[in-house]
């Protein structure tokens, strides 16, 4: 592990702070599917062990939160809505065209519909 990210692992957890608080259970569930923190997803980076998570989190937010595409853009580090639009856009074109990456999809959407039907108490 690079310097940086381990100096990103270590620091304070974010708060988000938007209109649907399932927000933060997304980033924290798909952080978790791909090994990642929370912080790590919101780096401004193009690696590839980072750049597909946060598309994965930002497809699932816009999916299955109320949140407005520039709403989501500032929770996912200051980016711009045609941003999450874009990654939205892209991982719906990965999940047609490639079956490992749709599978882990799948596995990611089961989780986050657990969280919503059986909720934390």
């Amino acid at each position: 592990m690079s310097v940086a990210l381990a100096e990103i692992r270590s620091a304070a957890p974010l708060r988000y702070k938007v209109s649907d608080p399932f927000v933060a259970d997304v980033i924290a569930t798909v952080a978790a599917e791909f090994g990642l923190s929370e912080r790590e997803m919101m780096v401004h980076s193009r690696d590839h062990r980072l750049w597909k998570p946060r598309m994965a989190a930002m497809y699932y937010a816009r999916l299955l939160t109320s949140c407005s595409l520039p709403e989501l853009g500032r929770v996912f580090g200051g980016r711009s809505h045609t941003t999450v639009l874009r990654a939205f856009r892209r991982c719906r074109e990965m999940i047609d065209s490639d079956e490992v990456w749709a599978g882990r999809m799948d596995r990611l959407l089961v989780k986050l519909v657990e969280k919503i039907v059986a909720p934390k108490m």
